[in-house]
């Protein structure tokens, strides 16, 4: 199951610990996930499915590196969405952070996420 409405590219808010992470999320009509948000220095990868008539839901991992390009970790980010209209959602995410040997560091989860379709600038 796909809903249509979720493919193009959206700009999201995600509050952490009272702070507003913005990041941008492009999502594709065959389930691909690309998510870039500020507070991270790489481009998240993933895939998306609909869970329901108004909602869906989605992961992607981003790779940590340090200044040398070593791989020093991962995040796995899940949120899960619904359509308050055709242009806007709302949900809550998480994510948990991995070693490079796949040790579980830390997680979160709970935290708002809202999000806004953009389309062509004119």
């Amino acid at each position: 199951m796909s809903d249509a409405r979720l493919v193009g590219t959206w700009t999201t808010e995600l509050e952490d610990d009272g702070k507003s992470v913005f990041g941008l999320a492009s999502f594709t009509g065959d389930g691909g996930v690309t998510c870039y948000q500020v507070n991270a220095k790489n481009i998240g990868l993933g895939n998306w499915e609909s869970t329901g008539k108004d909602s869906f839901h989605y992961n992607f991992h981003i790779l940590a590196v340090n200044p040398q390009g070593e791989h020093v970790g991962e995040a796995h980010v899940f949120v899960t969405g619904e359509f308050v209209s055709d242009d806007r959602w709302e949900g809550t995410g998480g994510a948990n952070f991995y070693s490079p040997s796949g040790d579980l560091l830390r997680g979160h989860e709970g935290s708002r996420v809202t999000a806004r379709k953009f389309g062509i600038d004119k």
